[in-house]
């Protein structure tokens, strides 16, 4: 009887040993023994929006971009590129002003840099855009030396 039993017995454990030696332990794949390395979320820039720096305390809340403003002659005045950024759906906005690229559409107006303006003694109208990447910010029409009521609207950024 011993011997039948053995016959039965004795595959079933080998099978049983062969697999468990050959397979990985529960919730395992890797064979290093190394925990899986954690996945990160992307955290993506979405819109970018110029803000004036008197007006915007913060750049940890949400500025609202004026449709436009007025730079005085021969005078500099300070703007502000604010991002805004998608990560997991949670939305948060920083100051990206000294990582931005500045663009004017014409003379009228210098970019310093970062955000500052320095306008000529010639009156007229510029359009200022910040851009990061591909993500460019709608046009902030500015009234140089005269009101912006007096200007044609910009074209939209990017140009269509």
């Amino acid at each position: 009887m011993w011997q039948k039993r053995c016959l039965i017995v004795a595959p079933v454990l080998a099978y049983v040993v062969f697999l468990s030696a050959s397979l990985p332990s529960c919730g395992s794949s890797n064979s290093s023994g190394a925990p899986p390395a954690p996945t990160s979320t992307p955290i993506t820039l979405i819109g970018v929006r110029i803000c004036s720096l008197s007006t915007e305390a913060s750049a940890a809340t949400q500025c609202v971009q004026p449709a436009s403003d007025r730079i005085n002659s021969a005078t500099s005045q300070q703007f502000f590129a604010q991002g805004q950024f998608s990560s997991n759906g949670v939305i948060t906005y920083q100051d990206i002003s000294t990582s931005a690229t500045w663009f004017v559409n014409n003379s009228l107006l210098t970019s310093n840099g970062q955000g500052a303006f320095t306008a000529g003694a010639t009156i007229g109208c510029s359009c200022i855009t910040a851009a990061s990447g591909t993500v460019v910010s709608p046009p902030l029409l500015v009234g140089v030396g005269q009101s912006p009521s007096l200007c044609s609207a910009c074209p939209p950024s990017p140009p269509s």
